[in-house]
Parts: structure tokens; sequence; C-alpha cells
């Protein structure tokens, strides 16, 4: 039988603790365990919130390890496993293999555990259990935590290059329009796309070397063409939006698009009118493209004064069909450059408030004992050297008061660690009340111990604040029945009050205040001594 006993934790310790990230605490864990059993299987596992299922996140054997980032489901082999060892409570022998469930407990609550199974028994100190339990609790957390803040810097990364990479691409439009502005300014101030065509075909059969000109519109999904405006066989303008044809029945137009030409010219062709020839001459099919996909075609032709075919107009109309391509396109794109620079400006804002929301809350997080809710010994040591050197300046007195819960391991280990954490709680909540005065706060240390820095407190509103909180713990009544002080829970206090003299010296301070302690403790504890 092997054992499980505080050499091991003390190995285990020493192994996890320097490792800086979940990967090396795996592999640490996994060598230390192989000191246990060559042959042991640790399941590192997280239990989810939302719907209490359990999930791995790491599997080690035989020396090695596997990581699964996100979480995998455990098979249906582990989890009967598993909860025949929640249901237990003791170790499980099956198949040859003895298994064996670790909680442990992360803020409080059992959110993780470790899976073992090895075919030798395991002899496990219940101490050396909860020593390892909390050893591996606290270091899973932070490597937990600590994925959990880079994987939100990393989303939060990937956001903003989006975002910049939206705004890039709105500016690089808004570009492009300004310069289609410049290339045809009569276009671009028409209040419409109706007032847009019919401008395009008046200007053009009036101002380029050409008698006639029709602009028609294709569906792309539909195959459908739709007529906007042309010109009759007199040279006027004529609206045309009853015109709805196949493509496949213009030859040309489908040529043109088929083979992705920007123009097709037919000379000493026939020419038509409401599908009726009309006369006979030359005549120009221009694609219109957005990108790959035609978006229609113009078609014009010299029927009127039998103009003939000269050497600029084939690049006279191809600028003309990439020009109206380009208002076409831009018409189309303004009411979506609209709905983007809305929906832009919405997720900036609400990214926005995401992040000061997320920052807000890690701060508040890094100043806060995740268990009782009060200030932690950062927030305590960032007030402290505030105060001492406003206490410094000003010669006022300065007050440290710390507060131990009397026979507290006791109470652990008769009433279990989740009635611990509810005691811890209770009394931290009675405490914040003691001392509700500007500038006083009052900070978990850690453990059971609490502390009041109490800045411009003289000894006497001390001892005050030292009694009140003794009996505002009485008050509470949380029955102890292993304390040789009272049925109740209580707690010691012990103070220091000074007037600093140099800077830095915080830590006399509280070299004197737990010398208080002792003291109060060595008296019979339940009450409180300041110097």
């Amino acid at each position: 039988m092997i054992a499980l006993d505080y050499a091991f934790c003390l190995k285990a310790g020493e192994a996890i603790r320097p490792q800086e990230n979940l990967d090396a605490f795996c592999a640490a864990l996994g060598q230390t365990l192989c000191l246990l059993a060559d042959d042991v299987r640790c399941q590192v596992l997280l239990k989810e919130t939302e719907n209490a299922s359990w999930s791995q996140i790491a599997d080690i054997r035989d020396g090695h390890h596997q990581v699964s980032s996100p979480a995998m489901a455990l098979g249906e082999e582990d989890q009967s496993l598993l909860s025949k060892l929640l249901d237990t409570d003791a170790p499980l022998q099956q198949q040859g293999h003895y298994h064996y469930e670790l909680p442990l407990n992360i803020r409080g609550i059992q959110s993780a555990g470790l899976l073992l199974s090895t075919k030798k028994e395991i002899h496990i100190d219940a101490k050396a259990k909860t020593l390892l339990a909390l050893m591996l609790s606290g270091v899973l957390d932070s490597h937990l935590q600590h994925q959990f803040l880079a994987f939100e810097k990393a989303n939060h990364k990937k956001t903003e290059k989006k975002l910049v990479q939206e705004v890039c691409s709105q500016k690089g439009l808004l570009e492009q329009l300004h310069i289609l502005h410049k290339i045809s300014l009569r276009l671009w101030h028409a209040h419409s796309l109706d007032n847009m065509l019919h401008t395009a075909v008046y200007e053009c059969i009036h101002a380029l070397d050409f008698d006639r000109m029709a602009i028609f519109l294709l569906n792309s999904h539909t195959g459908l063409l739709r007529g906007t405006y042309g010109t009759d066989i007199n040279g006027t303008v004529t609206n045309e939006q009853w015109y709805c044809t196949a493509i496949h029945e213009h030859y040309h137009a489908k040529t043109t698009l088929d083979k992705k030409r920007h123009i097709t010219i037919n000379e000493g062709c026939e020419l038509y009118h409401d599908n009726k020839v009309v006369g006979t001459g030359w005549n120009a099919t221009i694609s219109l493209w957005d990108g790959d996909d035609p978006i229609g075609w113009i078609a014009c032709d010299n029927l009127i004064s039998g103009t003939p075919l000269k050497s600029y107009h084939s690049e006279l109309l191809k600028l003309l069909g990439v020009t109206m391509s380009q208002h076409l396109i831009q018409r189309r794109a303004q009411d979506d450059l609209k709905a983007l620079n809305l929906s832009l400006e919405h997720r900036v804002a609400e990214r926005t408030a995401q992040l000061e929301e997320a920052n807000k809350r890690l701060n508040q997080i890094s100043r806060e004992d995740s268990l009782t809710q009060v200030p932690n010994r950062r927030m305590l040591d960032e007030r402290l050297e505030e105060e001492w050197r406003r206490a410094l300046r000003y010669q006022t007195p300065l007050t440290i008061l710390i507060v131990d819960i009397d026979h507290f391991k006791q109470y652990n280990d008769k009433y279990g660690h989740a009635l611990g954490d509810q005691c811890l709680t209770r009394v931290a909540e009675a405490l914040s009340q003691v001392e509700r005065r500007a500038g006083a706060l009052l900070a978990r240390f850690g453990g059971e111990e609490f502390v009041f820095l109490l800045p411009g407190s003289n000894r006497e509103n001390a001892i005050s604040v030292a009694n009140r909180a003794l009996e505002a713990v009485r008050k509470l009544e949380i029955p102890h029945g292993d304390s040789p002080v009272a049925p109740i829970v209580t707690i010691s206090a012990g103070g220091k009050t000074t007037i600093p003299e140099k800077p830095n010296n915080q830590q006399q301070l509280f070299i004197d205040a737990d010398v208080a302690l002792y003291e109060a403790k060595n008296a019979g504890k339940n009450q409180a001594f300041v110097l």
C-alpha cells in the first residue's frame, strides 16, 4: 500500500507552485504523481456552473499529460465512475483499479476535482488530503483565471482589429465615392436613382457623339431585364420602366455579359425600336458591372444622324460604362453605408461599454476578497501606505486592529469547510458594520484573520471599536461545540495606535498589533488588548 501523506504534499507543493501556466502545472503534477504510483492516472475535472455537469481539462498518465481547451465532456464510463465516487465519498475498487476523488474548492464551492486511478491501494491521510486540496485549489484557480484573462484579452484584440478594418474599409469607400464625384459632377447632384438615370440619358445623347441611348438594369437572380430611360426614334427621352424581359431575348447583351466583355460594337446592322426594325447603322452594347456581377447594360446607336463610328468611340463608351457602373453601385450602396455607419457606431459603443464594465469588474476583483466580499490584503496594503503618509505629514494617530476567530481550526474540523466559509462570511459582514467612520477600512488579512485600519483613531477609540467588534460577533450566536472559550464563535483582537515618525515603517505597526493580539489570546481569548 502506498501513502498520500504530508511528505507527498510538500513535494507536490514544491512542484506545482512555480509553474507559469496550466500546461506546466499539469506536467509538474504528473511527475509528482509518478512518485506516488508509476501507473497512476489523474484527470483534472471542472464543474460547469450552468448545468452542474463535469468536464475534463487535463488527462495525466504515465508521466505524460494532455490539456483540453476548451474543456472536454467526460465519457459515459468516467461520468458513471465519478457519480459513484461523489455519492459514496469513499474510494472505489472496480475492474482491478482503485479510484479516488479529491474535491477542489475554488472560491468556496466545489467547482473542480481530481479523479485518481491506480492498481495499488493508496492510504490517504485526511489532513494531508485537505492540505493537498487547498494547494491544488489555489494554484489551479490562479491558472484558470490567467487563462480566462488571456482569452478575454485575445478577444479584445480581435474585436479592435476588426473595428479598425471596418473603419478603413469605410474610409476607402468614401474616398472612392469622392473620386467618382469629381468624374461626373452632374450625376452626383442627382437627387435619386431615377433622376440620375434620366440625367445620364439626356446628357449623353446631347453631349456625346451618338444619337440614341437606353439603360437596362439586370436582376442577376431572376435573369430579368428592366427598362429605365431611353430615346424614341426622334431622339426624345422616354420613360421605359414598363419594359421587362428575360436576358436571353437580347442576344448581343447576353453574349457581352457571358463573355465578361466591357463593350460590343456592331457596324452595318439593323437597328430596332419596340422590337421593330427602324433603320441600319452601328450599335453598341456596354456592360455594367459590380465586381464580377453584371448589374445591367447600355444600348446606343446612330439611328437619327447616321454619324459614322469613330476611332475614339470604343474608349469613350468604355468610360461611360465604368462611370455608370460606379454611380449605380454608389446609389445602391448608399443605404447599406448608412446602415453600416449606424451598426458600427452601435457596436463601438456597445463594445466600449463592455470593456469599461470588464475593467471595472477586474479592478474590483483584484481588491476584494472573493469569499467574504470585503477588501483584501492588497487593498489594505494600498490604503495603509496612503494613510501612513497622511498621518506622518499631519502627525495624526493611526491604529491597526487585528481580529482573529478563536479556535477556527476546530470549527472547520467539526462542521466542515462549507460551514467554515459561511462562518467567515457572517463574521466579515458583522465586523464591516462595526466602524462606519469615514476612512475606516475592514479587510480580510488571510485565513480567519481580519484587520481594521482606523485613520485618526486614538487608543480609546480603538478599544471601543475592538469591544464593539467582540460584541457584534457574539450576537451572531454561531454555535461552536468544540470551543473551550464559549459555546459560540468568538474573536480576539489586538491593536496598536501610533503617530508615525518616519516613512515606510508600517511593518512595525503590524508587529506591535500582532503582539497585542498574542496578549489577548494568551489571556484566554474572547477579549481585546490595545497598546
